[in-house]
């Protein structure tokens, strides 16, 4: 009997995470009873397969990760920020573990895969009816944005009450490099299938055609999205991700990244370095330019420099930044909420042994993505491997001059990265 209840759990945990995170999303707010279910559910996992954990490289970063954060919100000046930040980090480990636990087969990686592809279109289309928009920001276009629908309201500590419009074009630098790759892989399946078989009745060829339309409708729905943002960060970072799967798919496709280099060295040669910066650096408002950046890094630095070991605690750059390291160019009451750059943000809000524990989840990702994939034959989860890795470049370009913060809700789809790489790279012996 206590072994059934075990397995039933198990077999419930990515269903009750995902219930429990919802919750989260909407309220910041985790209940005892979550983390007890949570707690529950490993115990049950350790009796149905007698280990909490399948042992991965992403193990010790995660570790020392979870022991820092504690070590961080010791010295928070503003616990209601910081609070959501470590229930996000810890619920995103969570969602790790589930999913590598419960990808243990190919069949589970087939079956994950298409849900991956409709958690993909289920973020696009959340940001579609979600977002702040901001019309005019690189072009006009208020006969688009007055039309579109607005079900999402009141997110907690939103400044309009949805979704920000740089959030959603990091988000979307994951998932659209990965459903191309995704494409990609699903038409080189479908030619080896229709070679083999001559003709377009192949067995597979209706599991082939619904996984196609799946992934091009969630590919168009992800594309429309990210132009709506505006998101400069965004979209570079996706044409970033873009290139990696199309030298993969191509390798002459390297020239096109020789020539953009090429061409970027003359503009700066002419003169026009400056300009090209402005315009990156000026996602938030028209009125931001570099040098206003370059003071939000230069307060970063000031704060890395000051609490080497701790940081200032998670998610209050704004409320450290106002009180200690006042601004000459934003104004006294203006929300700074970050760094505005990925990796400086972690070392501000966790110190160097977070940034440490952060570069090796990086590190381990890396690791794992490429001994599965030269572990790998197959062509869609080849694909698939292609396409975790581009979203991952993609997200970290976008990251030079923007972040997400550790915790930040839409930062689960890193994590899910994650376990992806993380679950193909543990069945290479299987």
């Amino acid at each position: 009997m206590i072994d059934a209840i075990a397995r039933w759990l198990v077999r419930l945990e990515i269903v009750s995470l995902a219930v429990i995170y919802a919750y989260f999303v909407v309220t910041d707010q985790v209940p005892l009873v979550a983390f007890a279910l949570i707690a529950l559910i490993w115990l049950a996992r350790w009796r149905v397969t007698g280990a909490l954990t399948r042992r991965a490289p992403f193990d010790l970063p995660i570790l020392l990760l979870l022991v820092w954060l504690p070590v961080s919100f010791s010295v928070t000046v503003d616990a209601a920020l910081s609070l959501p930040k470590v229930y996000g980090v810890v619920l995103c480990v969570a969602f790790f573990y589930a999913i590598a636990h419960a990808i243990r087969t190919r069949r589970d990686l087939a079956w994950a895969m298409m849900w991956l592809v409709i958690v993909c279109a289920a973020i696009a289309l959340a940001g579609l009816v979600g977002t702040d928009w901001a019309q005019g920001k690189i072009v006009s276009a208020s006969f688009i944005y007055d039309h579109l629908p607005r079900f999402v309201q009141n997110i907690p500590r939103s400044i309009a009450g949805g979704f920000a419009r740089n959030g959603v074009g990091g988000t979307l630098a994951f998932v659209v490099p990965l459903l191309a790759a995704l494409a990609v892989g699903q038409y080189s399946v479908f030619r080896i299938q229709y070679s083999e078989c001559e003709n377009s009745n192949a067995p597979n060829t209706e599991h082939w055609k619904l996984n196609t339309v799946l992934t091009l409708g969630a590919l168009l729905l992800a594309v429309v999205t990210l132009a709506l943002t505006q998101s400069r960060g965004g979209i570079l970072g996706t044409v970033a991700g873009l290139l990696v799967v199309a030298v993969w798919r191509e390798r002459k496709f390297v020239w096109v990244i020789g020539a953009g280099a090429l061409a970027l060295i003359a503009l700066i040669a002419l003169g026009y370095g400056g300009a090209l910066l402005d315009f990156v650096l000026r996602m938030d408002a028209r009125s931001a330019t570099l040098a206003s950046r370059l003071e939000v890094w230069q307060r970063g630095l000031m704060m890395v420099r000051d609490f080497p070991y701790t940081g200032i605690g998670i998610g209050t750059y704004n409320a450290i930044a106002h009180l200690m390291y006042p601004f000459f160019i934003a104004a006294p009451d203006e929300l700074v909420p970050h760094a505005h750059n990925q990796f400086l943000q972690v070392a501000v809000d966790l110190g160097i042994p977070g940034l440490i524990a952060y570069v090796g989840l990086l590190v381990a990702f890396g690791v794992s993505a490429v001994r599965a994939y030269r572990a790998n034959r197959d062509a869609s989860t080849r694909a698939l491997i292609v396409g975790l890795v581009a979203g991952m470049f993609a997200h970290h370009i976008f990251g030079l001059t923007d972040a997400f913060i550790l915790g930040t809700k839409p930062g689960i789809v890193m994590w899910i990265f994650f376990a992806f790489v993380a679950a193909m790279d543990g069945q290479r012996d299987r």
